[in-house]
């Protein structure tokens, strides 16, 4: 059996009672999170835009743009709604992936979903499996995809995205091979837009292409039947002929769930994950050493290669850009003591203050070779006072990782909290519920009814 018929066949095969319970909450709290995160970026500039695009391409259709009045076709409902989901980089990520599955698998889902009247219980299959199909790719393409400049949560997403509304569709495993093989040629994006609004845009062009693929393949197109495992299929042109293992990509899917193992990471602060270990070990410092940005003379940071990559703006001049900053993190959590959704304005990048702390704060390589791809990444921290102190702090893990998970209260806080941004305190509620339930649900158009 060819690779890409393995990886086929577990989409269009695997159902609920397959999966372990906790996969399924696992899922479920992601789907809450990723929906939670998009209603809080509906007033962004990036979801204004997309969303203009959008409607000048099609202004009426079976799916709904979430906090929007807008209803479209499923491929552009897609393409806005996954762009909404990382316009904030406040979505989840997973290491195995090496980026963020959920933004570009789910917003596909709800789009076929919602124009196939499909039920939630199926909506809740489709993204375990999509979510299953990229974050697996990743663990068997990464480091050679990453290194290569290509942005996971786009060449990857774009994967999954296909699984998903394949998997809606109802395709048996010869069509779903035809979804895959059409997907690879559409999957791109490169980590030189990080800190733009090509970012997000991204996770949009991954949804969108998935959905694209599954009805292309319905409309009669033909593709390679074994596009991940051809001498210059998906795999090589991203990875390289020696940089990924097919094996690893695709004879473990669901053995066990990416969900399980090494488990999804939810976000507390809106920035790059890249960012957080950092950020937590000094809010750390800060409680147990009473610290204040006056009494701090020097803040050392060292950081491995891929998060050096990631966290690529030394002196950031817009909000996008300050997400992607270690020097901005770091020293707007010394000013405030925390890393609201406000902290990521082109104003609050450019106070005074701000730009001034920043000349405190030093980013270089670490020289630590114990790390192994598809693990989370150890930081080391070191504060120097005024007072002629010197602290030091390590983190292996940041909070909200899978090793040190958010509570279900505080997943709940974090869902009310964007969800605030948009919708009424009732109608948020009236989503949670929904949401946390949702594979009891016979139709998935109520619930876009409410994001609408």
């Amino acid at each position: 059996m060819s690779a890409t018929e393995r990886m086929a066949r577990f989409i269009a095969e695997t159902r609920l009672e397959d999966v372990p319970e906790a996969v399924a909450d696992a899922a479920k709290t992601a789907i809450i999170d990723t929906v939670g995160v998009s209603l809080a970026a509906a007033g962004e500039p990036v979801a204004k835009n997309i969303a203009a695009y959008v409607r000048g391409m099609s202004d009426g259709g079976p799916a709904t743009l979430i906090g929007a009045s807008l209803k479209t076709g499923a491929s552009f409902a897609a393409l806005a709604n996954a762009t909404l989901g990382h316009a904030l980089d406040f979505d989840d990520t997973n290491w195995a992936m090496f980026g963020h599955a959920s933004v570009a698998v789910l917003p596909a889902a709800l789009a076929v979903a919602e124009e196939r009247g499909a039920s939630g219980r199926d909506l809740l299959e489709a993204f375990i499996v999509g979510h299953e199909a990229a974050s697996k790719l990743g663990s068997g393409m990464n480091m050679g995809l990453y290194n290569g400049g290509w942005h996971p949560t786009s060449a990857l997403g774009t994967m999954g995205a296909a699984a998903a509304a394949a998997r809606l569709s109802g395709m048996g495993v010869d069509e779903t091979r035809i979804v895959l093989g059409l997907a690879a040629s559409q999957a791109s994006g490169v980590r030189a837009n990080f800190g733009t609004m090509t970012k997000p845009l991204h996770a949009g062009l991954a949804a969108e292409a998935g959905v694209r693929s599954a009805g292309l393949a319905a409309a009669g197109m033909t593709a390679s039947r074994d596009v991940l495992d051809a001498t210059s299929g998906y795999c090589q042109a991203f990875s390289g002929a020696e940089g990924y293992d097919i094996a690893a990509a695709t004879e473990n899917l669901g053995n066990p769930f990416v969900f399980e193992s090494p488990g999804n990471n939810l976000k507390p602060y809106p920035c790059c994950m890249s960012a957080h270990a950092s950020i937590d070990a000094l809010r750390d410092l800060i409680s147990e050493e009473k610290l204040t940005a006056e009494g701090v003379d020097r803040i050392d940071l060292e950081i491995m290669e891929p998060n050096m990559l990631n966290l690529s703006y030394h002196a950031p001049k817009t909000g996008l850009e300050g997400k992607f900053s270690a020097e901005y993190t770091l020293s707007r959590m010394l000013l405030d003591g925390a890393l609201p959704l406000t902290a990521f304005t082109d104003e609050a990048v450019n106070e005074p203050a701000v730009r001034e702390t920043m000349e405190k704060v030093h980013v270089r390589l670490s020289e630590n070779t114990d790390w192994t791809p598809g693990t989370a990444r150890p930081i080391n921290l070191t504060v120097r006072t005024r007072d002629g102190r010197s602290l030091q702090k390590r983190a292996d893990l940041s909070r909200g990782n899978a090793g040190w998970p958010l509570t279900a209260e505080e997943v709940r806080a974090k869902f009310r909290d964007c969800a605030g941004q948009c919708l009424s305190e009732k109608k948020a509620e009236d989503v949670l519920s929904v949401l946390s339930h949702i594979e009891a649900h016979p139709d998935v158009r109520t619930l876009m009814s409410l994001l609408a």
